[in-house]
Parts: C-alpha cells; sequence; structure tokens
C-alpha cells in the first residue's frame, strides 16, 4: 500500500508542504476521495488520502477542527488543502490539533490539478492492488503446495510466520494454544490487545459452524498491510482444511476401533485379545481408569448432524482428560472412555464437557455414565451399569447421570423385579391412589414432598405452593388412611422405598389452589 510519504514525492506535490501529524506520514492510502462538505461519515471508509479546496473550512475555525478530528476518527491517510481561493493559512488550532492526532496535514501553496493526483494515484493503488494479488496467488501455490509434504498444523503456521515476518499466537479453544516463536508472555492475548490496531490482526477459524480458534498476528513495530491481512485470511482457510483432513482422518480410524468394541459388546473378544488392543495404541492405557458413558439421541436429525457432534464431543473430552472410543447403535452412542488424569476429579471434568456439548449443539440427549472401573476387564460391569443408569433416568431427567450418585434408584429397582415386594408397596401406596383418585387430591405427592422435606411442615407447605392449613388437613387424611405412626423411623423409612417403587405408577403434577 502506498504511504504519505512516498505520494510526496510524486508529480503534482512539488509545491506541497507538511504542516502537521509528520509521524503519521506513514499511513497507507487505499483511494484519494475529494471532499468538499463537512460531514463526512456516510463517504468514508478508511484510509482515503482527501483533497478540498478549503470551501467549507473558509472563517470556520471550529468546523476546521471538528472536520480534522472526524477524519482522523474515521482512519482517514490524511488531508490535502490547496492554500489561496477560499485558506490564506491554516489556523495553528488546527495544526496542534493534527499534530496531536499523528494525522498528516498538506497544503498545497500553488493551484494543482486535483483530477491529475486522482489519476496519477489510482494508477498506481491498481498497479500495486494487482501485484498483491500476484503476491497472494503466489503464496496460495506455494503454501498448498506445503502442506502436501507435512503432517502437523504447527507448521502451517511457521511457513506464515517467516513469510510475512510478524509474530503469531493461534487461539485454540478446545486444545493447548501456542505462540510462534514463544515470547514467554504471560498472557498473549492481553497482550495483543494492548497493541494498536494497526499493528495486529486476527482470523476467527471455524470447523462445522464453531469456532475451533483464533489466529492472531502482530508486531511491535511493522504496520500490518492488506497483503498480510490476504494471506492471514488464506492460511487460515488451509490451515481449516487441514485440520479438517486430520479430524476424518481420525473418524475414519476410529471407526475400525468401533468394530473391535462391537465385537466385545457381543462377547466375541476375550481378555487377551482386549489387552492387546490396547496396548497397540498406548501401553499407559491400561494402566488408568475406565468407564462406559451412553447417549441416547433422540433428535430425529440427529444423523445430519452425528458426525460433527461425535468429532467435538471427542474434543472436548479429551481436552478434559479422556481417551475416547465410540460405538454406534441406532439412536444410542456409547464412549468407552479410559481417564488420562485424577480418577477423584472425572465427574467434573466431565460434567465440563458435557455442559459445554450440550449448550453447544441444544440436543435432546439422554445421558448415563456407569459405574467407574480401574481394570479393562471390568468394563463390561460398567457398561451394564451404565445401561441400568439410563433406564433410571428416563423415568425422572432430573436426576444425576453418574451410576454412584444413583445408587439407591439401582437398589429400588432390584426391589422392583421382586414381584411380591413390588405387590406390597403397590397395596400400600394403592390407598392413597384410590384416595386422590376418587376426591381429586394430592395425597401421594404431598407425602413424597413431606419426606424431602425432613417432615418440615413450613418448608413443605411453600414446596407445594399450599398454606399450612390445606397441608394439616392433608397430613390428618393420610395418617387416617395409612396409620399415625407412618413418621416412625422403619415406617418412614419403608414408606420411601415404596413411593420409589411406585413413584412412576402413582405420581401426579401438584394443581396450584
Amino acid at each position: 500500500m502506498i504511504t504519505v510519504k512516498e505520494v510526496l514525492n510524486r508529480k503534482h506535490f512539488e509545491s506541497a508542504k507538511v504542516v502537521a501529524g509528520k509521524i503519521g506520514l506513514n499511513h497507507g492510502i487505499k483511494w484519494i476521495h475529494i471532499l468538499e462538505v463537512i460531514d463526512v461519515k456516510q463517504l468514508i471508509k478508511g484510509n482515503e488520502l482527501i483533497l478540498t479546496t478549503g470551501v467549507i473550512l473558509k472563517d470556520n475555525e471550529q468546523g476546521f477542527l471538528q472536520f480534522v478530528q472526524q477524519l482522523s476518527d474515521l482512519d482517514v491517510a490524511g488531508l490535502c488543502i490547496e492554500l489561496g481561493m477560499y485558506i490564506e493559512v491554516i489556523p495553528e488550532s488546527v495544526i496542534i490539533l493534527a499534530d496531536s492526532l499523528d494525522f498528516p496535514l498538506i497544503v498545497f501553496q500553488e493551484v494543482v490539478p486535483f483530477i491529475g493526483i486522482t489519476q496519477d494515484l489510482h494508477t498506481e493503488i491498481i498497479h500495486q492492488q494487482y501485484d498483491v494479488l500476484r503476491q497472494l496467488e503466489d503464496y496460495s501455490q506455494k503454501i498448498n503446495n506445503y502442506v502436501l509434504k507435512v503432517n502437523d498444523k504447527v507448521k502451517i503456521l511457521q511457513y506464515m510466520q517467516k513469510y510475512l515476518n510478524v509474530n503469531i499466537y493461534f487461539e485454540v479453544n478446545k486444545g493447548t494454544s501456542l505462540a510462534i516463536p514463544d515470547k514467554k508472555i504471560e498472557n498473549y492475548k492481553n497482550y495483543i490487545m494492548n497493541l494498536g490496531s494497526k499493528y495486529k490482526a486476527s482470523n476467527v477459524m471455524n470447523l462445522f459452524d464453531q469456532v475451533y480458534g483464533t489466529v492472531h498476528i502482530y508486531s511491535e513495530k511493522k504496520e500490518i498491510t492488506e497483503l498480510d491481512l490476504l494471506i492471514l485470511d488464506r492460511t487460515v482457510v488451509t490451515l481449516s482444511q487441514f485440520v479438517l483432513r486430520d479430524l476424518y482422518i481420525e473418524e475414519k480410524l476410529e471407526s475400525e476401533n468401533r468394530k473391535f468394541f462391537e465385537k466385545w459388546l457381543e462377547d466375541e473378544i476375550s481378555d487377551e485379545e482386549m489387552l492387546y488392543f490396547i496396548e497397540e495404541i498406548d501401553q499407559k492405557l491400561k494402566q488408568n481408569g475406565w468407564m462406559v458413558m451412553i447417549h441416547q439421541l433422540k433428535r430425529k436429525n440427529i444423523k445430519n448432524d452425528l458426525t460433527n457432534y461425535k468429532i467435538n464431543l471427542r474434543q472436548a473430552l479429551q481436552k478434559e482428560g479422556f481417551y475416547t472410543f465410540i460405538i454406534e447403535q441406532s439412536q444410542y452412542l456409547i464412549f468407552i472412555l479410559n481417564d488420562l488424569a485424577q480418577a477423584d476429579t472425572y465427574k467434573e471434568r466431565m460434567k465440563r464437557a458435557m455442559n459445554e456439548i450440550i449448550n453447544q449443539y441444544r440436543l435432546d440427549t439422554l445421558i448415563a455414565v456407569g459405574k467407574y472401573v480401574y481394570h479393562y476387564n471390568e468394563l463390561k460391569e460398567s457398561y451394564q451399569t451404565a445401561q441400568e443408569s439410563l433406564q433410571i433416568r428416563m423415568k425422572n431427567m432430573e436426576l444425576s447421570y453418574f451410576y454412584d450418585e444413583l445408587i439407591l434408584y439401582h437398589m429400588v429397582k432390584v426391589l422392583q423385579n421382586n414381584n411380591s415386594l413390588m405387590q406390597a408397596a403397590k397395596e400400600k401406596i394403592e390407598k392413597l391412589s384410590q384416595y386422590d383418585s376418587k376426591h381429586n387430591t394430592n395425597l401421594i405427592q404431598t407425602l413424597d414432598i413431606y419426606f424431602q422435606c425432613n417432615g418440615l411442615k413450613k418448608e413443605t407447605a411453600e414446596k407445594l405452593f399450599i398454606v399450612r392449613q390445606t397441608l394439616y388437613h392433608r397430613l390428618e387424611k393420610i395418617e387416617h388412611i395409612i396409620g399415625d405412626n407412618f413418621m416412625n423411623y422403619e415406617n418412614r423409612l419403608c414408606l420411601e422405598i415404596m413411593l420409589l417403587m411406585t413413584k412412576h405408577n402413582y405420581m401426579r403434577e401438584e394443581k396450584l389452589p
């Protein structure tokens, strides 16, 4: 891009004199514009060199000041004024303002042909633009050929860094960010943010309509040029394609792993074969904890996003320290997870990964995580407990998706499978259910909430949105039906378990009074 300083050496500028803003002479010029109006907001895009006779500034010092301030705010490269016909001298206040803004203020001390200036400079600008396009094309060919030879995205960024002679910071959302060269800056993002706008640029890298990361280029001394911006954009596109290719290659390899684990689910894989498979991937895997996570995907058109969903979820889990294998079964995704980090933090890390993905995709997804086991040959137990946890959560989505936080519900499920115990529970709760049906009351729910509130009447009434007098009346009915000693320890424990066993059958939504 041609600068104001370079323009001063061209034809028609022999009589030109810089009266203010000399520090800003390196401003780049994209176009030449003749202006004879004060309000220019709608006419300016930035980096223009403005030519004017000053007709609108004559005998208007305040308007002159506003005009200069406005041009500077709009990132205009500089202002050229023809002296003589309308303006004899530039007011001192205007010179002081332009100097403070580093805004080049240039005067012609004799009449100059504005049309000649625009023709000359526009020709030069167009030639430079063609040269920029030529250089961009040359770079594109070189980077495309280079990508075929490398297998690391870092090398692509290093190539751009050497070509442009700038610094690079690749801010990755779901992975490790990197700096080229590494200047050991404590916080690169804040450091770049504090640089002047002309010394930095950034381009967002998207994958699957989601932000993968941001590539920043910056320099402490060199202004970022138009060519730099174009090369940055082209490099980010190339980098996106490279990462995408790697992800799909990874997904293809994952499909081979999927076949192995499908056989494992069918009990066609021995412990020895499992050990060999794990060691072949990484010897360290056999030393870590394992778990199985199941996703039931309910959204009908999930197949359209399934590959993206798996890739992004795998990345989110890897970020939190989980090595992931995925099995597809109809509307189910089964995740075999190897924990690479500390076992006591797995829940916290799992929640972070899942919250990120659920918020991102907003899928109607039912999740369950099986028992955390410490040996690969115990994975079947984790898988079984994940299946059972999923069945439990189908009836109550508010429950935790971790097996060890659902132990009580697993115990209840065992009791439900005992016909005699289940019948006894139904008979006990049936009395309350019949009364509710006959009188349109909510005694079962009242009892359930009463237990949840540990027998605290005020809290129970508030949770049910009823007055305490109504609650007292309901509790009297409950005592009359099932006995006045129902809050005794053994009776209460038995009733709570019976409520859990029959809850799906009898619970109704509370109606506001």
